[in-house]
Order: C-alpha cells, then structure tokens, then sequence
C-alpha cells in the first residue's frame, strides 16, 4: 500500500474544511439551484444539490461566476466551464480557499489570458477511506461518482447557469487524485469534455490505502484499477485525444514525478498533442496554487 498520497496531503493541508455558511450581511442569490448560499460577496456560492449517482444525501457545489455574470449588458452572454476536482484529503472548499482559484482566473482574465468563465468545484467524497473515491463509480453502485462528475453535475450546470453546453467550452482540472480523475475522466468522455489538466496525478493508479470499498474485492478490483489508469489505455483511444486539449505537470520533488514522465512518453510515442511541463516543488498547495494559471492558460485560451 502507498501511504506517501495520505502523508504527503496531512503534511499539505488539503485536508477537509467545513464551509462557511452565508451571513445575513450576504446578497440574496440570484441563481437556480436545490440550496444555495452566497459566498466572498456573491462571486463564490454554495450549493447543495440533490443527484441520484452523488449518493443519498445533497452533495456541496461551490461555483465562481465571471464577474461579469449580472451586468445588465450580459443578460444573454454564456460562458465556459471550468470544473476543478480536489485531492484526497479534500473537499469543494480546497480551490477556492488554498487554491485561490478566483484569485486566479480574475487576474488571467484580467490579463486577456483567458475568457470569463465559470468554475464549477463539487464535492468528490466516495466510500473509501475519509471519503476517498478517484471520482470513480464504486464496485457496488453504492456512490456514482463518475457518473455524478460526467453526467448530473454538467446537467445541473448547464440547467443553473449561462453555459456554453458543448465540450468545446468543458474543460476538467485537478490536483493530485483529483488529477488523476480529470484526465481519465475527459479521456472517457470526450462528448463531454473537450480540455483536461492534471497537476500532480497518478496515472497508473497503484494498490492503495482505503479504496477496498470502491475497487470492491479481486480479481475484479485489478480491473478497475486499469480500466481508471489513461497511461495503460491511451493507446486505445488515439484519434480521439488528438481532438482533446490535454496539459498536466508534475513537481520535481513529488513521488508521482516518475508517473507523470511516462504518461509524457507514452503521448509523446503516440503522436498525441499534448502539454507537459516539470517545475521545482512538491506534492503540496504552494505548487498547485502556482501552476494552477498554466492549466487554466492551455485549457481556456481557445473557448471564447
């Protein structure tokens, strides 16, 4: 079992936070959704929404909204998504809070790097150990969790929100497991999702700590594992990625740098389009928070 993703996410802080919850000093919500609460005066909010694959109780949302989104002028403009998937340890409040993604995508936006976009960040807690899951569906069809990323949440966003509902203007981002999961998950479904960026993944995913209630027992955990790791089935689906924006990095000092390296190889042998990049740093918020503007820069820039 590999307990250096458990050691290194306590020793990063990417552990849970509980929300806060808007103030009575809050705007009033001017979104559809189940439940909402206005977040950091109306430009993050949260939801709690209600999805059959999520499990049985509501799951938290948290969305950035351009600032844009209620000018009068823009009452009819749609704008692309962005959804950004936490570790393990994690939860929706990590990218906006270590992440500081709307502090982020403000300022690229600013900067004409990127178009105005809306950053959608679910909760992505599964049956495995504090809550761990890969953003895949469990063995048992007990939590959906793939299912809740590719199918209820878009569906929820593109019903709630001025979206561009096409995968031209869908990208997935994540650190670490939540890496892991962006990739494999555009990789999957390319009608979804047209972009993809990974900071720190695994993409060959090991025999691990506290996932026996989502790979379920062998032979057929094994299984899962594969079918869940791009690097052992990218050959498979070439034409494909090479219609997809694909962009990931790793820290030099991070135990998945070697991981990462062959996904790079295996692309790059392939003759699949792609962005790889190695900085200084760890498996940690200060590098995640870093680079987070590379990802957003490869995967936004075209959807405007």
């Amino acid at each position: 079992m590999n307990f250096q993703w458990l050691a290194v996410a306590l020793v990063a802080g990417a552990m849970w936070m509980p929300p806060r919850m808007a103030a009575a000093s809050d705007p009033p919500d001017r979104a559809a959704g189940d439940t909402a609460a206005v977040l950091n005066s109306g430009r993050v909010r949260l939801y709690h929404i209600t999805a059959p694959s999520g499990g049985p109780m509501p799951r938290s949302v948290r969305v950035c909204l351009p600032a844009d989104y209620f000018d009068a002028a823009n009452a009819k403009k749609r704008y692309p998504v962005v959804y950004l998937l936490h570790g393990w340890p994690g939860g929706d409040g990590n990218w906006p809070g270590q992440g500081r993604a709307a502090i982020t995508l403000d300022s690229l936006r600013a900067a004409g790097r990127i178009p105005p976009v809306i950053a959608v960040m679910p909760n992505g807690a599964g049956d495995g150990l504090w809550g761990r899951s890969l953003y895949i569906n469990s063995y048992n069809g007990k939590t959906m969790l793939e299912d809740f990323i590719f199918h209820d949440l878009v569906v929820w966003t593109d019903s709630t929100f001025r979206t561009i509902p096409n995968p031209a203007h869908r990208a997935l981002i994540g650190l670490s497991e939540g890496a892991t999961a962006a990739l494999n998950l555009a990789f999957k479904h390319p009608d979804v999702f047209g972009a993809c960026g990974g900071h720190s993944g695994q993409y060959v995913i090991a025999k691990d700590i506290g996932m026996k209630n989502v790979f379920g027992p062998e032979p057929g955990a094994t299984r899962v594992r594969e079918e869940n790791s791009p690097t052992l089935y990218v050959a498979k689906i070439v034409p494909q990625l090479k219609k997809q924006v694909i962009y990931f990095d790793c820290g030099l000092a991070d135990g998945e740098l070697e991981d990462n390296r062959a996904l790079h190889r295996k692309l790059e042998a392939l003759g699949v389009p792609h962005t790889y990049n190695e900085f200084p740093g760890h498996h940690g918020w200060t590098f995640w928070r870093t680079h987070l503007r590379e990802s957003l820069i490869a995967c936004l820039a075209g959807m405007r």
